[in-house]
């Protein structure tokens, strides 16, 4: 099958090779996936410039979306020709999605609808599970007003959608050029965190009540 893959650490320029590697076989509990979209993840790209390798050589990416091509013992054959979108699939591995096939746990095989093109699918994976986690600690989100600090980046932009589908309010912060992607996830209303008073925008908007939560994915630089 053909891949890319890096044997050091350094930049992709410098180090990803492109080539033909073994095709694997699904052990048990596995599913063979013909791969056809890679989804690249900040961690991706921190892991092949600087954390140890997983192997000699290491397939990058975690997330992506394709079809079920084969399956392994202890998985149902009616699985194949599934559509899926994966998720942590070089967690602690040394391939990843960055090739023609993967094989990966079955449960990290999630059916993808007919609606969801293969591109939306590999973009789920990382940011949407962290999105949902997020979320999740607000429980239950029914009537609250939840503030998303950077409401139009991958997992913000999740959260937002994810949020507002089970029933909150959701105030985000974005830049003016990036502030129609968070209301387009279901923000009421898109703060510019460079221009204006946050706190007090938010204050106007909840009629002096404040948010009941935020859900905030930059604390180091909000802190800051």
């Amino acid at each position: 099958m053909r891949a890319a893959w890096y044997e050091s650490n350094g930049s992709a320029r410098d180090v990803l090779r492109v080539g033909d590697m073994p095709k694997p076989e699904p052990a048990s509990g596995e599913v063979l996936v013909r791969v056809h979209v890679s989804g690249v993840n900040p961690s991706d790209v921190k892991s092949r410039a600087g954390r140890p390798l997983a192997g000699p050589k290491v397939v990058p990416h975690s997330d992506g979306a394709g079809v079920i091509e084969a399956v392994g013992k202890d998985v149902p054959a009616a699985r194949i020709g599934e559509r899926v979108w994966l998720w942590n699939g070089q967690w602690k591995r040394a391939l990843g999605t960055a090739a023609e096939f993967i094989a990966l746990p079955a449960e990290q095989a999630v059916r993808l609808p007919d609606a969801v093109d293969f591109a939306a699918g590999a973009c789920l994976g990382i940011p949407a599970l962290t999105a949902m986690h997020a979320v999740s600690l607000h429980d239950p989100l029914e009537g609250k007003t939840l503030l998303v600090t950077g409401a139009a980046s991958a997992v913000g932009h999740y959260a937002t959608q994810i949020a507002t589908a089970r029933g909150a309010r959701i105030i985000g912060t974005a830049s003016a050029e990036r502030s129609g992607h968070a209301l387009d996830a279901g923000a009421v209303a898109a703060i510019d965190y460079k221009t204006e008073d946050v706190v007090r925008r938010v204050h106007d908007l909840t009629s002096g009540k404040g948010a009941d939560g935020i859900i905030d994915m930059d604390f180091s630089s909000t802190a800051a």
